[in-house]
């Protein structure tokens, strides 16, 4: 009779054991994992993706790219040193190996291995570990030739906040057409916000937005973001053609008059949002 309850005892046990990680699990799925300060799904009322893309040579967005503490260059190091791993779009659902985050970084260029041919028979030359170190760094994209983010965020209104919160998703570094041998933008690389703030910016002295105006207050570059001190051009938003501003609009200054027009909206439909 003792063995029996033992038994009983020993699955009642596991089927709350079972119950407990199933209401985790459950409780877990209502939030986005990629979200810094989630806000639960059942309290979203309104949410829309918008994608910005953020010139780093704009004095606004100066700060992010000042000498020697680019982000891009903090990007490209945390990735190289292994801190953190991108991804191969801004959907945030397939990791990038390091080698293909290499490949993308390396300058195409015509005639590379005629330049190495010359070296061929050159002992003394291979020696110089100058000459090594320069031909390596000729190879790679400079961080200071990577002025181009695109920044992905969710607008959400929640209503147990009565708020609008800019929930930024991720953050992609963008090779511009200018660099590439095509002409057309590339994508190195996408980061999750979130685990940039975890893994690269907090608590480092190197991950700063620098002040223009008084250089003892330096802000780290959560905070930059978080403060939403950057400036995009809003060049998609959530559509069921998932199209661009400038497809939608075939380019020009009717795409870029239409993009403020979409942002003017949705700030007036926060200001509106309980008018009635």
């Amino acid at each position: 009779m003792k063995k029996v309850q033992k038994i009983a005892l020993f699955m009642f046990a596991s089927l709350l054991v079972s119950f407990a990680s199933f209401a985790q699990e459950k409780e877990d799925d209502s939030y986005n994992p990629w979200s810094v300060r989630a806000i639960r799904k059942d309290d979203q009322m309104f949410k829309k993706s918008l994608w910005f893309r953020m010139d780093l040579r704009t004095k606004q967005n100066y700060p992010f790219f000042a000498q020697q503490n680019e982000i891009t260059a903090l990007l490209v190091n945390a990735v190289k040193s292994g801190t953190i791993r991108p991804f191969l779009s801004d959907s945030l659902e397939t990791r990038m190996s390091l080698e293909q985050f290499m490949e993308n970084l390396k300058i195409p260029t015509e005639g590379e291995e005629d330049e190495f041919d010359k070296f061929e028979d050159n002992d003394e030359v291979w020696k110089d570990d100058k000459s090594t170190k320069t031909t390596t760094q000729v190879d790679e994209y400079f961080p200071r030739q990577l002025y181009i983010i695109e920044i992905k965020e969710d607008l959400i209104f929640d209503k147990r906040r009565s708020r609008m919160y800019e929930d930024l998703q991720a953050i992609s570094i963008i090779i511009p057409g200018e660099q590439t041998k095509a002409g057309v933008d590339r994508v190195l690389g996408s980061f999750s916000y979130k685990e940039l703030v975890e893994k690269v910016f907090k608590n480092n002295p190197k991950a700063i937005w620098f002040n223009t105006q008084n250089s003892a207050e330096h802000r780290n570059l959560e905070d930059a973001f978080t403060l939403h001190l950057w400036h995009g051009t809003l060049v998609k938003y959530e559509n069921p053609q998932n199209g661009m501003m400038v497809d939608m609009y075939n380019g020009g200054r009717a795409a870029l008059m239409a993009a403020e027009q979409a942002v003017f909206k949705l700030l007036e439909y926060e200001a509106t949002l309980w008018e009635y």
